[in-house]
C-alpha cells in the first residue's frame, strides 16, 4: 500500500498529466457539464504552469524548506563523527542480465554534499542509506549507485558504510539508530534535499536522533537563469517535489513518525 501511495502523490509523470486533463476532456462533452470542462483544464493548466517555472516553483518551495543553511565550517558539525545521506531515488538500467545503478540529479546532488562535508570534516563515516524500492528482489539497493557517486568524488571505500534495508525516510531512521548505537557513533550531520530536510528532521527526532542538517543544493548550478515565467523540465521536477512533500508530511503525521525535532542553526 505505500509503495502504491508514493507512486500516486507524484504530478509531473505523463500519465498524472493526461488523466487530469482527460478529467476536462470528458466534461467537455457533456452538454450540462461543458461549462465545469472549461473550468477545471483552465485550473490545471495554471496549477502545471505554476509547477514548471522558476517564479512559481521560488514561490512552492517556500512553502516546504526550513531555515536550515549547509554547514561551513567544521565547528557548525558539534563534534560529528559521521555523515549520514539520504538516498532520493535511482535509476536500475537493465541489459544483457547486467545492472547498472545510476544516480537521480537530486540523489547526486546530496553525494556532492556529502563528499563536500567529508573533505571538510576530515576523515568520518560516511553512511548511505537506502535500501532496494523496486519490487524485483534481483535489484540492486539504491545506496549502490550512491557508493559510486562518492567514490568518484573521492571519499574512501574504508570510509563507507551501507544501510540497505530502508525503503523510506521512517524505515532509514528506525534502521540508523541502531546502527549508530553499535558505531558509539553520538552525532552525525545529515545530508537530504532542503524540502526534505524537515520532514527527514522530524521523522529521526521521532527515534530519538537529533542530528546536524546541511541539506544539498535543490538545483544545479547554471551558467544562464532561466526565463522566470517559461516552464522548463527542471522546475517541474522541483514543483512535483513540492507537492509530494506536503502529501508525504500529511501521511507521515497520519502515522504518527513525526516528532520535534532540536531547533535548527
Amino acid at each position: 500500500m505505500l509503495d502504491f501511495l508514493k507512486a500516486v502523490l507524484h504530478p509531473a509523470p505523463v500519465t498524472a498529466v493526461l488523466v487530469f486533463c482527460a478529467a476536462g476532456v470528458v466534461l467537455l462533452y457533456v452538454k450540462r457539464a461543458a461549462g465545469w470542462g472549461r473550468r477545471w483544464l483552465t485550473v490545471v493548466v495554471a496549477i502545471y504552469w505554476m509547477m514548471s517555472t522558476p517564479a512559481g516553483v521560488a514561490l512552492l518551495t517556500r512553502t516546504v524548506v526550513g531555515d536550515y543553511e549547509p554547514i561551513r565550517t567544521a565547528a557548525e558539525a558539534k563534534g560529528a563523527t559521521a555523515i549520514v545521506l539520504l538516498s532520493a531515488g535511482t535509476v536500475n538500467l537493465r541489459a544483457g542480465g547486467g545492472q547498472l545503478p545510476l544516480v537521480t540529479a537530486s540523489s547526486g546532488l546530496r553525494a556532492l554534499e556529502t563528499a563536500r562535508l567529508y573533505h571538510l570534516l576530515g576523515d568520518p563515516f560516511v553512511i548511505l542509506a537506502g535500501g532496494t524500492t523496486e519490487k524485483d528482489s534481483a535489484a540492486l539497493p539504491e545506496n549502490a549507485a550512491l557508493q559510486s557517486a562518492v567514490l568518484s568524488l573521492g571519499v574512501p571505500p574504508s570510509r563507507i558504510l551501507l544501510e540497505s534495508e530502508s525503503k523510506n525516510t521512517h524505515g532509514e531512521a528506525v534502521a540508523l539508530r541502531p546502527m549508530l548505537r553499535d558505531l558509539h557513533i553520538e552525532q552525525f550531520v545529515l545530508v537530504t534535499s532542503p524540502l526534505h530536510m524537515p520532514r527527514a528532521m522530524a521523522t529521526f527526532a521521532a527515534q530519538g536522533l537529533h542530528p546536524v542538517p546541511s541539506p544539498a543544493q535543490l538545483s544545479p548550478d547554471r551558467k544562464a537563469a532561466p526565463i522566470a515565467l517559461l516552464p522548463n523540465g527542471a522546475s517541474l521536477e522541483i514543483g512535483d517535489a513540492v507537492v509530494y512533500e506536503w502529501l508525504a508530511r500529511g501521511y507521515y503525521w497520519s502515522r504518527g513518525w513525526l516528532g520535534a525535532p532540536e531547533g535548527s542553526r
